[in-house]
């Protein structure tokens, strides 16, 4: 299984959405407001894909299991 990294303008467009708090090629960080939120929406029956699309992010960039690994981790850190 490869990485999914990100183009060059990608991580441009990645920086300019409020709730990255850092990325690379390789990865992204959120901000604790979007996990919150995340968790939120989550837990009122929105599904992981809307909720970052509704968040303002390109989710065919970040990729179904970039996504999926998101959702996991911030439901376990709950």
């Amino acid at each position: 299984m490869g990485v999914n990294y990100f183009t060059d303008e990608q991580v441009e467009e990645l920086r300019k959405n409020p709730y990255v708090k850092k990325v690379s090629e390789k990865g992204i960080t959120y901000e604790e407001s979007f996990k919150e939120s995340f968790l939120n929406d989550y837990d009122n029956g929105m599904g992981p894909t809307e909720i970052f699309r509704k968040h303002g992010f390109d989710t065919g960039a970040l990729g179904k299991d970039r996504i999926a690994n998101f959702t996991r981790r911030v439901k376990d850190q709950s």
